[in-house]
């Protein structure tokens, strides 16, 4: 709800002891007493805290508790409202951002590469093509990681058409998550015979991501329209020479019944 630390910790103490002065706060939390009061402001004028005086010494203590989830209305109300301003300034907002210059994006290690794949999944509702070593990408990114990241995808309504080289391909028994189909959002195919790579690429809107494998361990993101355009043109070329990858749904749709 975007409390600091330091307001929670003054709440709950406020629940554990009821009435409590500032200095006591501030002696209990070994937290300057500055601190207290500022942090006793903010919640009295969210609602959650009330002030009293007796004998000229100001005393705090918890409102109704129920007044948290008032807060927490007022605060999607909100939200929802600057969603709503924010829709309505994309439009202007992407036609002023394709007259920059294209950009670049570069990271390194594996906590830069999961970057580079969460600049993918701001997208909702969109449709995706992928080159994807797949069996070097569980290695590298791990089945936890890349199990989230579908059903984050799928959630997000974000399909794809997916190649993979034929000697890195994964068992679907083991890995049902990655099953194809119109409930999974994704068709695969093998690439043709002979041909195979390990470094993998994500088309998405007018964003292309490259993430290395994990000898090399980087990744970049290319924001360019006719960027994309040629990698996707590239792309089209391959998909009809190659095979498509059917799922055993036996495996493949219990995933389905988690999301």
């Amino acid at each position: 709800m975007g409390f600091s630390d330091n307001s929670i910790r003054i709440y709950i103490r406020l629940l554990e002891t009821g009435y409590s002065s500032a200095r006591q706060l501030a002696e209990n939390l070994s937290m300057a007493r500055p601190t207290v009061y500022d942090n006793l402001k903010l919640l009295i004028n969210d609602g959650l805290v009330i002030e009293k005086e007796e004998e000229n010494k100001k005393l705090f203590s918890i409102d109704d508790v129920k007044n948290l989830r008032y807060l927490t209305q007022t605060k999607i109300e909100k939200l929802k409202k600057n969603e709503q301003m924010i829709n309505e300034l994309l439009p202007s907002l992407n036609l002023k951002a394709s007259a920059l210059q294209p950009k670049i994006k570069f990271y390194s290690g594996i906590d830069g590469i999961k970057q580079v794949l969460k600049d993918l999944m701001w997208n909702k509702n969109i449709k995706t093509l992928t080159m994807w070593p797949i069996s070097e990408m569980m290695d590298f990114l791990g089945r936890d990681y890349i199990e989230e990241l579908n059903r984050r995808r799928i959630r997000q309504n974000i399909s794809i058409r997916g190649i993979w080289p034929r000697d890195k391909v994964i068992d679907f028994k083991s890995y049902p998550f990655m099953g194809v189909g119109k409930g999974f959002l994704r068709e695969l195919r093998t690439a043709p015979k002979g041909m195979t790579w390990s470094m993998s690429y994500w088309i998405y809107e007018d964003k292309v991501a490259f993430i290395s494998s994990r000898a090399e361990s980087f990744g970049f993101v290319i924001h360019s329209r006719d960027f994309a355009d040629l990698i996707k043109a590239q792309f089209e070329q391959i998909w009809p020479l190659s095979k498509p990858i059917k799922a055993q749904p036996q495996y493949t749709d219990e995933f389905l019944k988690t999301l």
